[in-house]
């Protein structure tokens, strides 16, 4: 059944959708595209396409949202989301809770000539930002 939501979810983003240009969305390295989608009561449901080579860490931030579903549609990706490194791969996930300040650690491994393509989606506040960046 998840896999059928993400599937869905992938029928929404892979036509026509263009890379937000929006200023106050902050645009992680190899984004594809990008949408949001009004779920009622003040809440909006942010969907990411990315893919990226070689990526390493990314900045420092935390994700003010009801938490970020990360799915790995192909290649390998990791996470410290839950408490120790690990590396994901094809139709595997992991969860960020909320406020969770991760990226810019010292300890991430090296994952080598490594691609990823992944979903990402966020449940938060209508108008708010879904991810800060820390300086």
């Amino acid at each position: 059944m998840f896999k059928n939501i993400i599937l869905s979810s992938l029928i929404f983003i892979s036509f026509g959708i263009e890379v937000s240009a929006d200023d106050h969305q902050p645009i992680f390295p190899g984004l594809v595209s990008s949408d949001v989608f009004a779920m009622g009561n003040d809440m909006d449901m942010h969907i990411e396409r990315r893919k990226t080579c070689n990526q390493g860490a990314v900045a420092k931030h935390f994700h003010p949202a009801a938490g970020t579903l990360v799915y790995v549609l192909d290649g390998k990706s990791q996470s410290k989301s839950s408490g120790s490194w690990k590396t994901y791969t094809n139709n595997e996930y992991w969860f960020e809770k909320s406020d969770w300040v991760h990226g810019g650690d010292a300890d991430t491994p090296d994952l080598g000539d490594v691609c990823s393509d992944l979903i990402v989606i966020r449940v938060v506040e209508s108008g708010k930002d879904h991810t800060v960046f820390i300086e």
